[in-house]
């Protein structure tokens, strides 16, 4: 699928975080980026070799780069994707409190 977003390359420390379920990516583990990303818009995130990893919001001025939103490469983030996100807060606040 193409994907039209700036990208985010990762250090090999932040690959692994992100593997491993963690939703964000801190500014020193940036190595390059690709495009022009603007903050709030969205990022594709790739490791060195680049593999995808995900897509997330991108902030320069954070020490958080890129909060991830999703690790599916399939998702588009139309009306449909916000609204599933929504549902599924509300119903894991529901469950959970």
């Amino acid at each position: 699928m193409e994907r039209g977003f700036p990208a985010v390359t990762v250090t090999e420390k932040a690959e692994r975080a992100l593997r491993g379920g963690h939703p964000w990516v801190f500014g020193e583990e940036v190595t390059a980026l690709e495009g022009a990303p603007e903050n709030g818009g969205i990022v594709d995130v790739r490791s060195r070799k680049g593999r995808w990893l995900g897509a997330g919001f991108y902030n320069e001025v954070s020490k958080i780069r890129v909060r991830l939103l999703s690790r599916n490469p399939n998702d588009r983030f139309d009306e449909n994707f916000w609204a599933r996100r929504l549902r599924y807060a509300l119903e894991y606040r529901r469950a959970v409190m």
